[in-house]
């Protein structure tokens, strides 16, 4: 069964471009080494009011409450971006076999003189598996 590492990450929105050049290249090595794929979405700005995503019918439920966003979670801040990324293996097990192999090659370790686009401390990450597919 499909296993997902998944990652919000705040990235200055002026660095958006390097940030893609940067997911590409790491995609391409997590691909080689038997990630069935690797996905980066950029936060609509127009979706971040929690309520929009409740019911009707519980509207009432979330009315005067503090609802967290993705941009909250990920604490985001002004002239930043919001990324979430997931990529999906084949199962738990080759995750936990190929993904120290992807994070020793060479090819994911910065750059001489490669600067941070992103501060890697504030990245949100955690393993999930999949409960429904449909």
């Amino acid at each position: 069964m499909s296993y997902f590492d998944c990652y919000l990450v705040p990235v200055p929105t002026a660095k958006l471009d390097a940030y893609k050049l940067f997911s590409q290249r790491m995609a391409k090595v997590y691909r080689e080494y038997g990630a069935l794929r690797v996905i980066d979405c950029i936060l609509d700005p127009e979706t971040t009011d929690g309520t929009q995503f409740h019911a009707e019918g519980a509207q009432a439920d979330v009315q005067g409450a503090e609802l967290r966003d993705f941009n909250a979670a990920a604490a985001t801040k002004e002239g930043e971006t919001l990324i979430l990324s997931w990529t999906e293996w084949p199962s738990k097990d080759a995750r936990d076999d190929l993904l120290p192999r992807v994070l020793a090659d060479p090819r994911v370790q910065p750059e001489d003189g490669e600067k941070a686009i992103c501060e890697g401390a504030r990245l949100v990450a955690g393993g999930f598996a999949k409960l429904l597919d449909t």
